[in-house]
């Protein structure tokens, strides 16, 4: 098994993206909330505390571009988690960009209705923000909700969405 963490950052619109691959498949994407060196201990915590990790920061640019410039490349996604996480985000990939949808229409729409608490909680563990689109999942009535990196940002984002061809 591959056990090589590569990871980068890259500067984006919305503030720095920290990327890791593994196997040459993104696993982790998220946004720099604090200083890189926690965030270099806590992608090696979570993917193996003696992980060797690896810097790459055109890596990362490439898939920033890819996310925020409509650079045109296909890119892999490494999904790790419970079969029941993996049917919600890969259900949520589907949301389109421009478009939200409820958490409970996202319960209904992998045949959970009733399960609608456990779907929140499967996106807000979502390991891949932006390829795996968690922000476009709103409450029933219309609100936001919460986002790992605050509200704001996951306004910013669904606006920025909505407003560009990209």
């Amino acid at each position: 098994m591959d056990t090589e963490i590569v990871y980068g950052f890259a500067e984006c619109k919305f503030g720095t993206i920290v990327v890791a691959c593994r196997s040459k498949a993104i696993c982790d994407l998220q946004f720099l909330g604090y200083n890189k060196m926690e965030v270099i201990h806590e992608l090696a915590s979570h993917w193996g505390v003696y992980t060797p990790t690896t810097q790459d920061d055109m890596m990362a640019d490439t898939v920033k571009r890819i996310i925020f410039d409509g650079y045109d490349q296909k890119i892999d996604i490494n999904l790790h988690g419970t079969e029941f996480q993996l049917k919600v985000w890969k259900e949520v990939m589907k949301v389109q960009k421009g478009e939200t949808i409820s958490y409970q229409e996202l319960a209904e729409r992998i045949g959970e209705p009733k399960a609608v608490r456990a779907v929140a909680s499967a996106v807000a563990q979502n390991p891949i923000a932006m390829l795996v689109p968690c922000h476009r999942i709103i409450h029933k009535d219309g609100t936001l909700g919460e986002y790992h990196w605050g509200k704001e940002l996951k306004k910013q984002l669904l606006d920025w969405e909505k407003s560009t061809d990209v």
